[in-house]
């Protein structure tokens, strides 16, 4: 079976695919035990847009919503995506979250293509293995957040430029522009690290076959024209939504030491492979952005892309480059912003196995041990992460028996066919349009809601109500009748 599978290009996939949705997906209402304020305005406006076309302030169909008190924008490619999902497969915290892991899943399988073309099928296997059980990886598709979003324009920016290596085409310099500059808008982290690829793939264009000046601009128009949208967009956008596009922060160079200090700390080995993201919501503080057993391959590969030069050499740029520019904006060790270098570490790691199984071809022991360390050393991380990591943060995540309760709520309203009302202090947006179509009807303070309704309320009792002997983790309900 398993011969078959590393065999069988189609098998292969769509097996690892399976496996990884299920492995992706187990607990994942349950760790963490609560919803990032983040994850529920995402939600929340993506069942509004999705339903009635107006995100929580009015707005029909914003480019950018305006969200949690508005303080903080919905950047437009994870908003209107989460609202597809759920248009297709309904509003639920479970599918909240599953949409990150079907995100990764296609990212996955954008990878797999890349490195399939780069070495083989086996390879393309183990690349994908290598993606999903990166800890940062991991964790984000535990979240409804936007991190990840631009690691699919990120891969189809890389696989148009590895295939325009290939057969030079201006339709492929183009498609590349557009996903870079879609990557733009996919995540608040890319506003600092799009320049620096960009002027990257006019070097590596120029580098691929010298040119005269004049051939060299001729050569890539096709790009300039693909990114330019999202450029020229800046100022507009900025006045019709004002800090949506840099949230009011202004790069800021005070010296060369302060420049450098987060650019180098991005490839801290201790914050890489040991604690993480400085942030409990995307580390464990145990277990690096990525696994320390795949060090020895990251650094094989990283000396075999130097010795290939070329294309491999390129993506080793790219690794290095990410985070150029956030020495300009002060971000220190904070893994969920600069998970758009992943890819680059996962096709370095693969490149480090390549060379390791074709050196020692006839010592398969090397190669097992490789793979049992990097197994062992992810099992570990998803049994904290499992089952320690959720009890650990429940102080910061909070839990979902507002969730719980909400669910009870609706289906005693739709049994007694009573009209649902809500006390102003137990009240949640996003739960209550999980679970209701339009948004109940808020009671402020003591009031009573009228005869023929259902009230969900912080008080035991209230004049002219019964109380409703039903096990709730939290509240109580109240009908009316």
């Amino acid at each position: 079976m398993v011969k078959n599978i590393l065999k069988n290009q189609y098998l292969g996939l769509v097996t690892i695919l399976i496996f990884s949705f299920f492995l992706m997906t187990y607990r994942i209402t349950e760790t963490p035990m609560g919803l990032t304020a983040d994850e529920a305005a995402f939600g929340w406006n993506a069942i509004l847009l999705y339903r009635t076309g107006y995100d929580e302030n009015g707005v029909h169909l914003p480019l950018f919503v305006n969200s949690l008190n508005k303080k903080d924008w919905r950047q437009p490619w994870t908003q209107y995506y989460i609202a597809l999902y759920y248009k297709i497969f309904g509003a639920s915290i479970y599918n909240l979250r599953t949409s990150s892991v079907v995100l990764l899943l296609f990212s996955s399988s954008l990878l797999y293509y890349l490195v399939k073309k780069l070495s083989s099928h086996r390879y393309a296997l183990f690349s994908i293995a290598i993606f999903l059980t990166t800890p940062i990886v991991f964790m984000q598709s535990h979240l409804g957040l936007d991190n990840i979003m631009p690691i699919p324009f990120v891969l189809i920016w890389i696989i148009t430029l590895y295939k325009y290596q290939e057969q030079p085409s201006p339709k492929l310099l183009l498609i590349a522009g557009l996903a870079l500059g879609s990557s733009f808008y996919a995540y608040k982290g890319m506003r600092a690290t799009v320049p620096v690829w960009a002027a990257l793939t006019c070097a590596y264009i120029y580098f691929l076959k010298p040119y005269k000046l004049i051939s060299f601009i001729k050569e890539i128009i096709p790009f300039v024209i693909g990114i330019a949208p999202s450029i020229i967009a800046i100022p507009i956008i900025s006045h019709l939504y004002p800090g949506a596009i840099f949230g009011g922060s202004r790069p800021e160079f005070s010296s060369v030491y302060n420049f450098f200090y987060p650019y180098f700390s991005a490839y801290d080995l201790t914050f890489m492979y040991i604690k993480g993201d400085d942030l409990l919501f995307h580390s464990t503080q145990m277990h690096g952005m990525v696994l320390l057993s795949t060090l020895p391959l990251f650094f094989t590969g990283l000396y075999q892309s130097i010795k290939k030069r070329g294309f491999w050499l390129f993506v080793t740029i790219i690794f290095f480059t990410g985070p150029l520019l956030y020495g300009l904006i002060g971000s220190i060790h904070r893994a969920s912003r600069i998970m758009s270098i992943i890819p680059a570490y996962t096709i370095i790691c693969t490149l480090g196995m390549i060379y390791l199984t074709q050196q020692f071809k006839k010592t398969k022991v090397i190669i097992a041990a490789v793979i049992i360390l990097i197994l062992l050393n992810f099992l570990d991380f998803t049994n904290y992460y499992w089952y320690t990591y959720p009890k650990f943060t429940e102080n910061i995540f909070g839990n979902m028996k507002s969730s719980a309760t909400y669910k009870e709520f609706a289906y005693q309203a739709k049994k007694l066919n009573l009209k649902p009302y809500i006390n102003k202090d137990v009240y949640d947006g996003y739960i209550d349009l999980i679970n209701f179509q339009t948004p109940t009807t808020q009671i402020y303070g003591d009031a009573i809601p009228p005869k023929g309704s259902i009230y969900l309320t912080f008080h035991d009792k209230l004049p002219g109500m019964e109380r409703l002997n039903v096990n709730i983790p939290q509240q109580n309900i109240l009908i009316r009748e």
